[in-house]
């Protein structure tokens, strides 16, 4: 590859539906968005695994990652990037002697050897490059999005914002920022929004001051709102006065004018969802531990360190494979007492010397909810943060767009998820 040819950006809009994205487009005039889509369709409709349960986006951008499907690299869950051994779409590019950014990759782990920026995604216990600024945005990141489900940030928290604002500052956005802030009290969804906005500023900043021929972003609010509030969009229900689909549209709008609105701009652009979503005709309810560790500790549970991870998800390390076996036992007896008792931990991962544990109870948590493991009697509900109830779920189906100079890449088949990765490579002469 020329070194004086545009350089590529990959902006991951995770999980974004474009058949729904197009209503928007078409009734409000959203012509950033309307630009990508050109007449009404993506340039490609790619597809993935044919299992529902592989349909995680964890799993299907480390496909991207590695050029394999599901079965293949055998990555299947968030924060288990770091186990794999083979070398990975930034890692190939960065031997090609390019140079390589990403911001917030999808359990992807930091192994490069020298990027020019490295931010990981808040879910995945990973370094950040060595700049004071991305260790502080890491910090801000992980706290951010393990509080998400929480009621208020705390006062640290918001001057570390604060910081960072000014540093990377868009001056442009500030209006926005400031209107999430303030609305994200009553509508929760707009802090996800106002993270999104900065990881985007973030992003913008690095990618000017540090010009690498790849980088990556990674939006995860679209997902996060669809998957809890579609069934609150005014094309599936026009009872709803306030619709948080709206805008987290509106937002990927108004970011990518930042990428799209210069004729002589030095970059050429994919953008992909990966995976996207269908209505959800059985909604689950979604809680997340409020405090991991002194729920685990309630239960006499000894472990040696405990990760949250997305969602309902979080991970438990021991110092022996005795102490990972106990804890599972404990942990898979905490049940409900009610009527039909569930568990509350249903999905329990035993590794080696480690436990990956998914809070699957799906019903809606009450105040007299009490939960036992025969031997002790908790209020749940004081317990649990109350996540979502879940409307969107994930469809195989992810939508595909690149800038014109780049369709000779793309050719005319069709496309799965995992093909990126070498047609990405194919640019870097690879």
């Amino acid at each position: 590859m020329n070194k004086n040819k545009k350089k590529l950006i990959l902006i991951q809009l995770n999980e974004l539906n474009f058949e729904l994205v197009n209503k928007y487009c078409s009734k409000y005039n959203l012509k950033y968005l309307k630009k990508i889509i050109k007449h009404k369709k993506p340039n490609y409709i790619t597809n993935s695994e044919n299992i529902y349960d592989l349909l995680e986006p964890w799993i299907q951008w480390f496909s991207v990652y590695t050029g394999k499907t599901a079965l293949q690299h055998g990555v299947y869950r968030l924060g288990d990037g770091k186990n794999y051994k083979g070398e990975l779409l930034f890692n190939k590019i960065e031997n090609l002697n390019f140079k390589v950014g990403a911001i917030s990759p999808m359990n992807l782990v930091n192994n490069l050897k020298n990027p020019s920026y490295f931010i990981p995604d808040p879910w995945t216990d990973s370094s950040s490059d060595n700049s004071f600024w991305s260790k502080k945005i890491t910090s801000l990141l992980k706290i951010a999005v393990n509080n998400n489900s929480g009621k208020i940030f705390k006062l640290s928290t918001f001057l570390d914002i604060l910081l960072i604002l000014i540093k990377f500052e868009n001056i442009y956005n500030y209006h926005l920022y400031f209107f999430y802030l303030i609305t994200s009290i009553k509508c929760k969804w707009r802090k996800a929004l106002f993270l999104d906005l900065l990881i985007n500023d973030i992003h913008l900043n690095l990618l000017i001051k540090n010009k690498p021929n790849f980088s990556s972003v990674f939006f995860n609010a679209g997902a996060h709102i669809q998957h809890h509030h579609l069934l609150k969009s005014e094309f599936l229900n026009k009872e709803k006065k306030i619709d948080p689909i709206k805008d987290a549209y509106y937002l990927y709008n108004t970011i990518l004018q930042k990428y799209l609105f210069s004729k002589n701009d030095k970059y050429e652009y994919v953008i992909f969802t990966g995976l996207s979503q269908d209505v959800n005709k059985d909604p689950v309810y979604y809680y997340r531990l409020k405090n991991h560790e002194k729920f685990i500790k309630y239960f006499n549970i000894k472990y040696s360190s405990l990760m949250p991870r997305m969602s309902r998800d979080f991970e438990i390390k021991f110092d022996n494979q005795a102490d990972t076996e106990n804890a599972s036992k404990k942990l898979s007896e905490i049940k409900t007492v009610e009527k039909n008792p569930l568990k509350i931990f249903e999905t329990i991962d035993i590794r080696e010397k480690s436990l990956f544990v998914t809070l699957t109870y799906p019903k809606k948590i009450n105040r007299k909810l009490i939960i036992n493991d025969k031997n002790k009697n908790l209020k749940f509900y004081e317990n649990v943060n109350f996540v979502a109830e879940k409307n969107g779920i994930h469809s195989q189906k992810g939508y595909l767009f690149f800038s014109e100079n780049l369709s000779k890449l793309f050719g005319s088949t069709k496309l799965n998820v995992k093909d990126i990765h070498n047609i990405i490579l194919s640019y870097f002469n690879a």
